[in-house]
């Protein structure tokens, strides 16, 4: 199965680049994709977060706020 077309048809290639870098790997390695592709949406927005330099728990208080000013649950969206 080529799981690295199957990630790309979920995500744009710069958040599975960030996602891959997180995971150690170069941005064009495909080495994790399976796995990648089993995450959450939350985790891969966690990753993609912390890879960014936001550390700590940003994913929670981004989503507070999106929540907040939009109405958008994230959270709700992955179920």
């Amino acid at each position: 199965m080529d799981y690295t077309k199957l990630l790309e048809e979920k995500y744009p290639i710069s958040i599975i680049q960030y996602v891959r870098q997180r995971e150690g790997l170069d941005k064009k390695d495909g080495a994790m994709d399976k796995e990648i592709l089993e995450m959450t949406n939350s985790e891969v927005f966690r990753d993609v977060l912390a890879w960014n330099g936001l550390l700590g728990g940003w994913d929670y208080t981004i989503k507070d706020w999106i929540e907040s000013i939009y109405g958008i649950d994230l959270d709700d969206l992955e179920n």
